[in-house]
């Protein structure tokens, strides 16, 4: 397989190489596997370089990582419907720009996808990541100082360093209380965000504290309290460890219908419905059905 270039003046792949350097010749080193778009960056017109050697492709791209300026829905085709979303400092692998589009994969819930090109913008590490339901942007460290934005939870910041009760980042000042560090996994956190959502609005392709989809819910949860689980429902179920004769906190409860909940203490759980809301688990159980799976995402 070669890597391509330019393939149009309004299409852009990210180029895997330039046009002065001598093409590379890619072979698959073993059978040609069946990948899943949804998460694995692969088109029948242009592919991740990075998959090369498990899919043929008539083109391939190197990823330019960048990260969300603003929050804005992952789209499964342009003009197509949200399967999820990206939220400020989420990281962003860029394939392709096309039509003000940007097709590519999140590097945070790794789902792949069509985004605004505007949301996109120069790469930055994250320190923290937003656990309250929603945070502000203030103009100095006071709680009192005019609110420059908003940034709901899962958003991620980059701290330049302390200002009392108060984070400094190059766009304002969040406050210490309503951030955990990056990469500092806690199990108790899953039920502490869980919790902090109820009230919250259902929304398609939602995983933020703006409003989450079922499977939402659980990604942000857990992505709040540090641990990296998948994003879409059947592959949540089956990554779901065996829990042992009942389920109990922080487990993760999967329906036949794919409904999903987190167990906040022995008898009930948090869960999507209109609104998210904490409901008995029997209450669930009439509604859809015996459990087919609990236990802990990892």
């Amino acid at each position: 397989m070669q890597n391509s270039g330019i393939s149009s003046g309004q299409t852009t792949p990210i180029p895997a190489a330039t046009e002065s350097a001598p093409r590379e010749r890619h072979a698959l080193t073993g059978r040609s596997v069946r990948l899943d778009p949804r998460v694995d960056a692969v088109r029948a017109d242009l592919t991740d370089l990075r998959l090369a050697d498990r899919v043929f492709a008539p083109h391939y791209a190197e990823a330019r990582t960048q990260t969300a300026l603003a929050a804005g829905p992952v789209f499964d085709a342009p003009g197509g419907v949200p399967v999820s979303e990206l939220v400020p400092g989420d990281t962003f692998d860029l394939l392709e720009l096309s039509g003000g589009m940007a097709w590519g994969r999140s590097l945070t819930d790794g789902i792949v996808g069509y985004v605004a090109e505007g949301l996109l913008g120069e790469a930055v590490a994250a320190t923290h990541i937003i656990c309250a339901r929603e945070a502000t942007l203030g103009e100095a460290p006071d709680r009192n100082a005019a609110t420059l934005a908003a940034l709901p939870m899962g958003s991620r910041i980059a701290a330049l360093g302390e200002r009392g009760e108060f984070l400094l980042t190059d766009h304002g000042y969040v406050a210490a209380d309503a951030v955990r560090p990056v990469g500092e996994p806690e199990r108790a956190e899953v039920i502490a965000a869980a919790l902090r959502m109820i009230g919250a609005s259902e929304r398609t392709g939602g995983r933020s504290g703006a409003g989450v989809d079922g499977a939402g819910l659980i990604f942000l949860a857990h992505d709040v309290a540090g641990f990296a689980v998948p994003r879409l429902p059947d592959l949540i179920a089956a990554s779901v460890s065996a829990g042992g004769e009942a389920a109990v906190a922080g487990e993760v409860v999967v329906f036949a219908d794919q409904h999903l909940a987190i167990m906040v203490d022995a008898v009930s759980a948090v869960h999507v419905k209109g609104r998210v809301g904490r409901e008995r688990l029997s209450t669930l159980i009439e509604r859809h059905g015996a459990p087919v799976a609990y236990g802990t995402l990892d």
